[in-house]
């Protein structure tokens, strides 16, 4: 099965978040049912990302798939042949952790698919080591609105994305252009996208 056929359902959650944003920046008077909808939407596009990142790894070991270059297989676990197998031999290579790595953190998704020694580490170190990564904000933003903590508001500030100063409010840093042009969020899902695309060819 080839990979890019994960596609086309992670960007169609993508646009399906990325509209329920849209809505809500549409409306003048936003109430707080709909600022919620906003951020879990905005939420929701980083567990999203983070189980792409972590699906595509874990089947890149079980030697189910194929990329443009061909099968992609466990050089170093052969044998594994579905998603739990790898996931489960994965936590087994590390000496101080039971449980599996923080899949949104680039270095963390690297070191798996090294550990699990997949035939695209290359491909997947080359595209999840770029830097400055995109969407570390948006990152940083999930984490305020789950924990809204001290620490959160620092990490979210340290962005840059809000002044030193001003109030934190991550939907309204969101609703705003980024560098790239566009608004923030559609910044960010289209980073998502493109790198999925590149991780799959």
């Amino acid at each position: 099965m080839l990979l890019a056929r994960r596609l086309p359902r992670f960007f169609d959650r993508l646009d399906r978040l990325s509209e329920i944003i849209e809505v809500v920046d549409a409306t003048t008077n936003k109430t707080s049912a709909q600022i919620f909808a906003a951020e879990k939407a905005l939420m929701q596009i980083q567990i999203e990302w983070e189980l792409f990142v972590r699906n595509l790894i874990l089947d890149s070991a079980t030697g189910n798939f194929e990329n443009g270059n061909g099968l992609i297989i466990s050089r170093s676990y052969p044998s594994l042949r579905s998603r739990e197998e790898a996931a489960h031999r994965l936590i087994g290579t590390y000496r101080r952790q039971q449980f599996e790595p923080d899949w949104y953190l680039p270095t963390r998704a690297i070191d798996a698919s090294m550990r699990l020694g997949v035939s695209n580490q290359p491909q997947i170190a080359a595209e999840l080591g770029v830097t400055p990564w995109p969407i570390e904000e948006l990152r940083h933003v999930r984490n305020f609105i789950a924990h809204k903590s001290k620490r959160s508001a620092l990490a979210v500030r340290g962005t840059g994305i809000i002044g030193a100063s001003a109030k934190i409010d991550v939907l309204e840093a969101a609703l705003q252009y980024g560098t790239g042009g566009a608004k923030r969020y559609i910044e960010w899902i289209a980073f998502s996208k493109g790198a999925a695309a590149r991780l799959v060819a």
